[in-house]
């Protein structure tokens, strides 16, 4: 009877090791729910999952695919935000109210953007991303693997928690049977000693398992950030770099406008007063001196993104490089009526470096000082010796900056104070042209409203200082006949350069700084034309044009735009301004003449043709580097841009 009792349990005890190890069934395939009203779209999407291990069961609906989760589980649910009768964000929400199907996935999908108020609605409902139409196979593919993926390893876990709750009670039934046979207790001990240790292996896969998707999500959070992080920085990247090749366009226009001059002087073609040579030669000369070294950095890519600038050394005065810089930053001095104290050194400053470069440097941080001080403020330049270093102090009576701001002021694209404009990219220059030249800049800062002050240290040298030679540029252009003009320009040589040549065209010519200033002049004088700079600092030139044109109707003047945009979308928002010609900056004398010879034919001549003005306009840029687009007859916009450029 002892026998027979022992082969009995050693049946049992093969049966249940049997049953433990043989392979579980075939698990039902994953089956994923996809909802729309489009019935082309529920067919898009099926092809779309073809090749899936997985069941693709369609709704029409939201209350058809509630129908569907009532009859089986599903890994994935694709639910159309746009339905009738219930839209996606209900159909979710009804989802979520039922404890079994409350964290079954759910991708939105939707043929329009949405908001952020919609998004975190979404995400709260447990939503995982969004798809917008049409949709790409690729991805909905991949997305819809991943959380099939998911949802198996969920059911391994859960069919390997259920086998050892099995085999938990198979040892029990186990145990009890050999108590009853009185087996050995070093048996049982070994026995529960195994299973305490299968217990541990499982919770140790069970924390693996645990650690690497959190692993896995910390990646893609990281991923998330650098990618967004990356996608903000080319942006800014690309921006500067648009706004700074607009900006080169300033500088080339009173050069042209000088060299058309001093060509008409040669050759004695002049009918008003006589220009200044000497001028309009030094005007030239500070702008192409400017102009060719931020073309070769811009032009240069690898050399801006390694940051190499190629400096051009020679034995310096000081003072002179900081009197240059003030012409440059007077314009912006004077515009904003602020007090300009200079307390520079009696002996000269002898000190070896690109005379550009520095130029630079200082103008850079005066710009950097009237722009955030206010009107009628206080700037000062102080130049001296300090440790055997050359010094330039500049300090304002602006807003001052925050403390803990000091130390990434210098970085690119910061700006930290209010209303500063430009492109955030003058201090980071200051900074790495100091360091080019072996010197070192610092800020502080005296308290809110309280001003500020850079400190720049050059080494000084005692070598003989360098005289630049004179260059002497030649010219030419072609008069324009006698109109009484005004020119609206807030840029100081480009208006100076203008008013020179139009009136040495034989032309009165009148000027204004602002776009009201130069509005109330042409209501006035009612001239023959008016040449406006688009982008003013008051009112744009698009809004000087709507308010002449509302307030002289039918006897405003031939209007002229000149800008350094020369985009299609920039000629056509002229044209619904009202203006009937389009000069891009820089523009030469006969373009201009061009232009005027039009707004002189315009009471008795209609305005020429589009193909015709294209075909003189090539020509023109062709022989002489500049172009001009007449326009036809104009239309007021209704809107406008609030931001426009030069």
């Amino acid at each position: 009877m002892g026998l027979l009792w022992q082969a009995l349990m050693l049946r049992t005890m093969t049966s249940a090791i049997a049953d433990a190890s043989a392979p579980a069934s075939r698990k039902q395939a994953a089956g994923i729910l996809v909802v729309d009203d489009n019935a082309a779209n529920l067919l898009a999407i099926k092809v779309a999952l073809e090749g899936l291990d997985a069941v693709v069961v369609q709704a029409q609906s939201g209350q058809e695919a509630l129908r569907h989760l009532l009859a089986r589980d599903f890994a994935l649910v694709l639910l159309d935000v746009q339905m009738p009768s219930m839209d996606g964000f209900e159909t979710a929400r009804l989802i979520r109210q039922r404890e079994r199907n409350r964290h079954t996935p759910i991708i939105f999908v939707t043929a329009f953007d949405h908001d952020r108020e919609d998004t975190l609605q979404a995400y709260a409902m447990g939503a995982v991303d969004f798809l917008f139409k049409p949709i790409a196979p690729e991805i909905v593919r991949a997305k819809a693997s991943v959380l099939i993926s998911l949802q198996r390893r969920t059911e391994e876990v859960a069919e390997q928690a259920a086998l050892l709750r099995q085999q938990e009670r198979r040892l029990h039934q186990q145990e009890l049977a050999e108590q009853e046979r009185r087996w050995e207790q070093e048996a049982l001990r070994r026995q529960m000693e195994e299973k305490s240790r299968v217990a541990e292996e499982m919770a140790r896969r069970a924390e693996e398992l645990k650690r690497m998707v959190a692993e896995r999500q910390a990646t893609e959070a990281k991923l998330t950030t650098i990618n967004r992080r990356l996608e903000e920085s080319d942006r800014r990247k690309d921006e500067f770099l648009a706004v700074l090749a607009h900006e080169l366009r300033n500088p080339l226009a009173p050069i042209m406008t000088s060299l058309d001059l001093l060509e008409m002087l040669e050759r004695n073609q002049t009918r008003g007063p006589t220009p200044d040579r000497g001028k309009a030669r030094a005007v030239m000369r500070r702008q192409v001196q400017h102009l060719i070294r931020l073309v070769d950095d811009l032009l240069d890519v690898s050399r801006i993104n390694s940051g190499k600038i190629e400096l051009r050394n020679e034995v310096l005065d000081l003072t002179t490089v900081v009197e240059q810089a003030v012409d440059t930053s007077r314009h912006l001095l004077n515009e904003r009526q602020q007090t300009l104290t200079l307390n520079l050194a009696k002996m000269p400053i002898p000190l070896k470096g690109d005379g550009v470069r520095l130029t630079q440097v200082i103008a850079n941080l005066l710009n950097n000082a009237s722009r955030y001080t206010p009107d009628g403020g206080s700037i000062s330049v102080t130049t001296g010796i300090e440790a055997g270093q050359a010094l330039i102090r500049v300090r304002d009576t602006g807003q001052g900056i925050p403390d803990d701001m000091l130390e990434s002021i210098f970085d690119t694209f910061v700006q930290f104070r209010a209303k500063g404009g430009g492109l955030g990219l003058g201090l980071t220059l200051v900074k790495r042209l100091v360091d080019l030249h072996g010197g070192f800049v610092s800020a502080r800062s005296f308290g809110p409203n309280a001003g500020s002050e850079f400190v720049v240290l050059l080494p000084a040298v005692s070598e003989a200082i360098t005289t630049p030679d004179v260059v002497a540029v030649e010219g030419a252009t072609s008069a324009a006949a006698p109109l009484r003009l005004v020119v609206i320009e807030d840029h100081e040589d480009i208006r100076e350069m203008m008013s020179l040549l139009l009136s040495s065209l034989g032309h009165s010519v009148q000027v204004a700084a602002r776009g009201t200033e130069g509005v109330a002049l042409c209501v006035e004088l009612e001239p023959d034309a008016a040449v406006v700079d688009i982008g003013l600092d008051d009112i744009d030139g698009y809004a000087v044009a709507e308010r002449i044109h509302a307030a002289l109707g039918e006897r405003a003047p031939y209007m002229i735009a000149m800008t350094g945009f020369g985009q299609e979308r920039d000629r056509k928002r002229a044209f619904e301004a009202g203006f009937q010609a389009h000069l891009i900056k820089p523009a030469t004398a006969e373009a201009i003449a061009r232009v005027l010879a039009s707004a002189r034919r315009r009471p008795s001549t209609p305005p020429v043709s589009a193909a015709t003005d294209s075909d003189v306009a090539c020509r023109i840029e062709q022989q002489h580097g500049g172009r001009v687009d007449p326009l036809s007859t104009p239309e007021v916009s209704q809107t406008r841009r609030a931001n426009v450029g030069k």
